[in-house]
């Protein structure tokens, strides 16, 4: 019973980090999206930051199923989390090749968010909670997508970024 409660605990818990973590990913697409001056590439992200609404959404769900208010620890860790997404905005504004480093950050960022819900979805199911584990697995399964989508597209972020320096001319 101890062990049963202790793995729901660590559930919550992870919850909680990963809902901090899709705080600050919403900041950071915010940035991308401010910052990236080819239209088809911003309606990608501002696709993407939709979709991590609704996964925002999905974790606040499992917050208050799983009895997880917000605890001071992951409150101060939102906060930093959203803190450092603001600072890193800013410094994508100056960035001399936005095009290409914005993709990389997103590129690197998707992937941590994979291997969040992956994580997620491995303790929820060694805790029995087969909705969080489902939840872990659809926001998993988006953040996969938007990795393949920036992956597809590493020409046009070169590109981007080359017209962005008169390196390449302009369509």
């Amino acid at each position: 019973m101890a062990r049963a409660e202790g793995l729901r605990r660590k559930l919550a818990d992870y919850v909680e980090y990963v809902h901090a973590l899709e705080q600050n990913v919403l900041l950071q697409l915010d940035s991308l999206i401010l910052n990236t001056r080819d239209p088809e590439l911003a309606v990608m992200f501002r696709r993407h930051k939709e979709e991590s609404q609704r996964q925002l959404e999905r974790l606040r769900e499992r917050r208050a199923a799983l009895g997880s208010g917000v605890r001071l620890s992951f409150a101060r860790k939102d906060l930093t989390a959203i803190a450092a997404a603001q600072v890193k905005g800013v410094g994508d504004v100056l960035r001399a090749d936005k095009g290409v480093q914005n993709a990389r950050d997103a590129f690197v960022t998707e992937h941590t968010e994979i291997a969040a819900y992956e994580l997620l979805e491995r303790l929820a199911e060694r805790a029995g909670d087969p909705e969080t584990a489902a939840v872990a697995r659809e926001s998993r399964a988006e953040e996969e997508a938007m990795a393949e989508w920036i992956s597809e597209n590493w020409d046009a972020f070169l590109d981007l970024t080359l017209r962005e320096q008169d390196l390449l001319p302009r369509p």
